[in-house]
């Protein structure tokens, strides 16, 4: 499975808190849209948004990327904030949920 992560440093959590509703919404759209395998949105009382979005192979991030590969820098255009992104291979992910869910 492959990842992109994104790591959005605002200035403060009321910052972070009105561009979450954002990416929220626009990474719901792209969830159908480019068949995500799974998706993290995570925000912390600094004012960090973490994003993890999960692939099930190259093709369906080369959608993502085609569709939403801007996403960030449309969120420049509004906010204030620092940012960096890594894409990367899955080597761990666990969900007590989903096993939960399959017994």
């Amino acid at each position: 499975m492959l990842s992109r992560t994104y790591h959005l440093k605002f200035p403060d959590l009321d910052s972070a808190q009105v561009a979450a509703p954002y990416l929220t919404d626009t990474l719901g759209e792209a969830i159908p849209e480019c068949d995500l395998a799974g998706l993290t949105v995570l925000i912390g009382k600094e004012g960090d948004i973490s994003v993890n979005i999960f692939f099930p192979g190259p093709d369906e991030l080369k959608t993502f990327e085609k569709k939403y590969g801007d996403l960030v820098e449309s969120l420049k255009k509004t906010f204030l904030f620092k940012s960096s992104a890594f894409d990367g291979v899955c080597i761990l992910n666990f969900d007590a949920s989903a096993e939960e869910s399959a017994a």
